[in-house]
This record gives C-alpha cells, sequence and structure tokens, in this order.
C-alpha cells in the first residue's frame, strides 16, 4: 500500500468511528442519566519513529507523520437537564453525587445517574436497565424499600430521607461520589461500574445539602446538545467523504502510473 492510502484509508476509519460515537449520543437523547462520549483522536507516528529506526522531530522523510488514529472514547460528565415526571418514584439528582445500586443477578454494585425507579410488589425501588434488574441502595447498602408497596404516603426529605409517613420508617438514600471518575466504566447506556484495585477507596458518601440532593419526581435527562451533536456529524461526515476522495485520487494515480509501465514494457 502506498503512504498517501495509508494514512487515507487510517483519517476514514478514525471519522466513522467519530461518527459512530456521534451517532450513539443522538441515539440516547432521550434516555435518563446518560452521558455524551467524545472520540479521542491523535496524530500516529510514523512506523520508522514507532520502532525505534528514527527519532521523533528530525523532519526527515521517514518522520513526516503517520496520519491520525483513534485512542478510545472520553466520558462528559457534566449534568444534564433535570424535568419533572408524573412518576413520584423517578428521582433526580441535582448536583454531584450517583445512586448505588445492586444487580439483582449477581449482587454486584454499580453506579447511575438514572434514576427511573419504580416499586415493585416487595415495596423495593428498582429499575431495569437492558436485561438487568436493580435495586436502589441506601448508606448501609440495604435495599431502599417501603413497608407497603402500594402506599403513597412517602416523600424524601431535603438530606435524601425516605421518609415512609405511614409506618415512621426512615431510610438514608445513598448518594456518592466516586473517588476518580477516570475508573467509572459504562456497562450500558446509563450504568457504570468502578474499575480500581479492590484496596482503593471506591467512593464516599456526600452529605446533601441545598445544591446537592435527590429530588423526587424528577428524571435528570441525557446531558447531548442534539445541535452540536448534529453539527459534530456534519464535519467528521465530510471528513470521512475528504479521505475517501484522497484514496480515490491516489488509486487512480497508482493505477495510470502501473498503465504507463506496462505500455513502456
Amino acid at each position: 500500500m502506498s503512504y498517501g492510502l495509508y494514512i487515507s484509508s487510517e483519517g476514514a476509519m478514525s471519522q466513522d468511528y467519530r461518527l459512530a460515537t456521534i451517532s450513539n449520543n443522538i441515539a440516547n437523547i432521550e434516555t435518563p442519566g446518560f452521558k455524551r462520549e467524545l472520540a479521542m483522536q491523535m496524530a500516529r507516528h510514523t512506523e520508522s519513529v514507532a520502532i525505534g529506526e528514527v527519532e521523533f522531530g528530525t523532519g526527515l522523510i521517514t518522520d513526516i507523520g503517520g496520519g491520525v488514529h483513534t485512542i478510545g472514547t472520553h466520558t462528559e460528565f457534566s449534568q444534564g437537564t433535570i424535568k419533572p415526571t408524573e412518576t413520584k418514584s423517578d428521582l433526580a439528582i441535582q448536583g454531584e453525587g450517583w445512586f448505588r445500586v445492586r444487580d439483582m443477578s449477581n449482587d454486584e454494585i454499580f453506579l447511575t445517574r438514572a434514576g427511573t425507579f419504580q416499586v415493585d410488589r416487595n415495596g423495593a425501588f428498582v429499575s431495569e436497565w437492558g436485561r438487568s434488574r436493580f435495586q436502589l441502595l441506601d448508606v448501609d447498602g440495604e435495599p431502599v424499600a417501603l413497608a407497603d408497596p402500594n402506599s403513597k404516603n412517602w416523600t424524601i426529605t431535603d438530606d435524601n430521607v425516605l421518609q415512609d409517613v405511614g409506618v415512621g420508617r426512615l431510610q438514608q438514600i445513598s448518594m456518592v461520589k466516586p473517588a476518580d471518575l477516570k475508573q467509572l466504566v459504562k456497562t450500558g447506556e446509563n450504568v457504570y461500574r468502578i474499575d480500581a484495585p479492590e484496596d482503593q477507596q471506591l467512593y464516599a458518601e456526600i452529605e446533601p445539602n441545598e445544591r446537592q440532593r435527590i429530588r423526587e419526581g424528577h428524571l435528570e435527562m441525557s446531558n447531548t446538545n442534539p445541535s452540536t451533536e448534529m453539527i459534530e456529524m456534519i464535519v467528521a461526515s465530510r471528513a470521512v467523504e475528504t479521505n475517501v476522495k484522497m484514496i480515490q485520487a491516489q488509486d487512480e494515480a497508482t493505477g495510470n502510473l502501473i498503465s504507463r509501465v506496462l505500455r513502456i514494457a
């Protein structure tokens, strides 16, 4: 493969990955608690630099750049718009913080900002994302639940306490802050697990206040901005088209060169 074809193909594949990331953001505009992702790209060294034959920055023909390649995605964890709903068990975290939830199939703990909870027949606050079913946890790691599943006489106070007025039951809903957001690994569209050593503190409880608390009857929506994503999609699409045209032009030039050589021969 010629050098120009190699660089153009790398550029086309990188922009295609960027397009896929943007498309996923747009597809999840209405997904509660979804955090938009950005495709991260960087310049690629030439093969000669990569294997150590020459040093980077020499200015030689073996150090003129190797195009661009994708190094993964970066998640933007800014807060999305909080909207009121008609469902009392919908919960939204205003400000910093994450809900702690337990996968009911394997007891694994996850974090989420999506508060689409429902009260099941046992009175527990549960949510289904994908094929998994999760329980909302309190500060002691126990499921948050009402004594009477049919009760409507409950509320969440400003200090994140579920107050079951009918029976006088109180539960402090867990609202935590991860030790390092970079350790959050997305396992669904809005559920994260923490990838960190077992001896490291994973998260800490947050004391609720006026700026940071749980609001009942509300949901945090995706932090994706449709206008921004559409602009990014247009830019990425044109970049793909440009790289494809470069591939076609270089392929045509190579074909013409081969035809001339054959005629001379």
